[in-house]
């Protein structure tokens, strides 16, 4: 179903070139990323809260609420 992408390098030196580039941890990055998405979609106000939750990837609504109201 999913194909695998190969980077050719190491989990650790993948780590240490998205921290240098971003300041960000990987997950932090993607959290951030997905988190500037659902602010896009809400603000359009086509979606409700819930929606945008689950179109960004946050399974429980309180996890997406709390970190949210933490970045922005």
């Amino acid at each position: 179903m999913f194909r695998q992408l190969t980077l050719n390098m190491s989990k650790p030196t993948l780590y240490r070139k998205i921290k240098s580039l971003s300041d960000l941890s990987p997950n932090d990055l993607i959290n951030v990323t997905r988190l500037k998405k659902a602010a896009e979609l809400l603000a359009e106000g086509t979606y409700k809260i819930y929606e945008v939750s689950t179109m960004v990837g946050y399974a429980p609504q309180t996890n997406f609420g709390r970190n949210f109201l933490r970045q922005f």
